[in-house]
Parts: C-alpha cells; structure tokens; sequence
C-alpha cells in the first residue's frame, strides 16, 4: 500500500482544523461567550422575518442577497443556490465576522464570537 503525500497531508490538515474548531468552541462555552458558524448565522438570517432579501438572475445563475439589522447587529448574506458566498457581520460598527467563501471555505463550520 502506497501513501499518497498529498491525500495525508490533507487529512492531516482537516484533522488539525477540526482539533481547533472543537478548542476554540469549548472554549467560548466556557468563557460564557456567544458564539455561532458561519452556517448557523446564514440559517438566522436567511429565516429571520426582519430580513430584506434581493433576488437576482445573472447569467443564468440564482442569487440571494440578504441584510438584517437587529438589536445594533448588522449582517450582510450573499447566497448562490444556498451555497453561503458572502457574509459579513458587525456589531455597532465593528466587524467579527468577513466570511468569503473562496477563501473561507474550511471556516465554514468554524464557531465565530458574536461580539
């Protein structure tokens, strides 16, 4: 069997990122500190009925853009076919969260400080 030094260093990689995922959500819970991934804030603000949705058809492709204001946060969701593109969040005008997926995407599930 031989091992492919590109298909280890990537599991590697994923197992490192998942380490540091589940550290730093432990940490927050205990520290008290409201976290959420990216995926979950995207589910938020696409449910919340407070939020202004855009629709449009560019070149043959379906986007959704999405801004909610609530409680001093402001979000901004970018979607393409329910793929999160863009999302971006503040807090009374500073930023904790600039999510992008083309060089975001291992971060996708990543716990993030609502603060």
């Amino acid at each position: 069997m031989e091992l492919n030094g590109r298909k280890l260093k990537d599991k590697a990689r994923a197992a490192m990122h998942k380490l540091k995922d589940n550290v730093k959500g432990t940490y927050y819970s205990m520290a008290d500190i409201p976290s959420s991934s990216i995926q979950e804030l995207a589910a938020f603000i696409q449910l919340n009925p407070g939020s202004q949705v855009t629709k449009k058809n560019l070149i043959g492709n379906a986007f959704s853009f999405f801004r909610l204001n609530l409680n001093g946060y402001d979000f901004y969701l970018e979607t393409r076919s329910g793929r999160i593109l863009q999302l971006d969040g503040s807090k009374d005008g500073k930023r904790f969260v600039s999510y992008r997926s083309y060089r975001d995407a291992e971060d996708l599930h990543s716990p993030v400080k609502l603060r």
